[in-house]
């Protein structure tokens, strides 16, 4: 490696590893940890607060203010459509369709209105760290990471902000974890 790219490696490690672990960044609540095995896919309604999780096991609904699952069918593979980049809900999003990020690739914003944003990095690869980065900052920007939390390490296979931007998710094979914004007061 050259010696130029060697040193903007370690620029970068050592602006990351400055970055403090907080699992309920500022404005925001942890709602859930969940187990989900052979974890495929994770999609966000547009109609509500629901997360749609599609795993080799079949779909799941959960309602994304409390971590409760409210739907659930066993047939793997079941609505997906054409190229899994999309899949329809069942429950209380029956007959949506879903836009997904996951194992086929897909995506789910990474950026609020609100100037947050979700940075994906792996200074310590195969691990992925996730980074919420708040008022337009940068995690790979000098002086920008007192503005940012890492939030989930693992190897991440789907990340977002749901469209309205109320909530955020970060799942890997085996599990997904599930935040809400804070309620002003």
């Amino acid at each position: 490696m050259s010696s130029y790219k060697e040193e903007n490696r370690k620029r970068l490690i050592s602006l990351l590893s400055s970055i403090k672990e907080n699992t309920s960044p500022n404005g925001w609540k942890h709602v859930a940890s969940i187990a989900v095995g052979g974890l495929l896919s994770v999609g966000f309604s547009k109609q509500g607060s629901y997360l749609l999780v599609v795993s080799s096991q079949g779909r799941g609904v959960i309602n994304c203010d409390t971590g409760e699952k409210v739907g659930r069918d066993d047939e793997p593979y079941e609505g997906l459509i054409e190229n899994s980049l999309s899949c329809f809900g069942i429950g209380p999003i029956e007959g949506e369709e879903v836009t997904l990020s996951g194992l086929n690739g897909g995506g789910l914003p990474q950026t609020t209105p609100k100037g947050e944003s979700l940075e994906l990095v792996a200074p310590n690869w195969p691990e992925y760290d996730l980074i919420f980065c708040q008022n337009y900052k940068s995690a790979l920007v000098p002086g920008h990471q007192s503005e940012c939390s890492r939030i989930y390490t693992e190897h991440v296979r789907a990340f977002g902000f749901s469209w309205c931007g109320n909530y955020m998710v970060a799942a890997c094979g085996s599990d997904l974890d599930l935040w809400k914004r804070k309620a002003k007061l």
